[in-house]
């Protein structure tokens, strides 16, 4: 919901059937195949995804594949189980302090630092959630974003962030600036949203914040 309120054209969800609203949003049980569609901008996957073994052959083919790709939760959580190492080809991890650290141990320093260093050794751009978000370079160029409502920090909200951000990376194409964008466009949702917002008030306000940059 939140790619698609983001400007998205087209939303499709692998893995899933049936109806249920937004009916613009495209159901489809997981194909192997449908990962060639050649109208695929960017890939996001993590959030509902699992981590059980067919869940890690699905990442598997999310990471072979030549797409812009976002991962996020149990993506996360996997690689931080079996790997790899790096990254191949244009990708943002989007993990929060906790996935960090299961994905690269105790590094020291700032969160500047640490997203630093986690995109370096991951050779992808690295947004670290948080108060004050980084988004990370493997070349060491680094944005730290204004501090966020501190009302974002509610279950869901990433997975809001994740579907911003794989409509930014089809749509801008360079993943450190499409995460530059996502996180800015996150957080202006998140302040027309008001306090005590869940989730679903957030994407209700994401168009809005799109509206504001036109």
């Amino acid at each position: 919901m939140s790619a698609g309120r983001a400007g998205a054209g087209y939303v499709e969800l692998l893995g899933t059937q049936g109806g249920g609203e937004p009916h613009a949003l495209v159901r489809k049980a997981w194909d192997d195949s449908a990962l060639d569609d050649k109208r695929i901008g960017a890939i996001v996957i993590g959030p509902g995804l699992g981590t059980d073994d067919e869940s890690r052959r699905r990442l598997g083919l999310v990471l072979a594949s030549a797409k812009p790709r976002v991962i996020d939760a149990d993506a996360i959580s996997l690689l931080a189980r079996h790997g790899p190492a790096h990254i191949d080809g244009p990708a943002v991890l989007t993990p929060h302090a906790g996935e960090f650290a299961r994905l690269f141990g105790d590094v020291a320093g700032s969160a500047l630092d640490k997203a630093r260093e986690g995109a370096r050794r991951i050779d992808a751009v690295l947004l670290l959630k948080g108060a004050c978000t980084v988004v990370a370079h493997p070349d060491g160029r680094a944005a730290i974003d204004a501090p966020a409502p501190a009302w974002l920090a509610s279950a869901g909200t990433g997975d809001v962030l994740s579907g911003i951000l794989g409509t930014m990376l089809a749509q801008i194409g360079d993943p450190f600036e499409a995460a530059q964008a996502a996180v800015w466009l996150h957080a202006e949702a998140a302040r027309r949203a008001g306090p005590l917002l869940i989730a679903d008030d957030l994407v209700a306000h994401v168009r809005d914040a799109v509206a504001a940059c036109l």
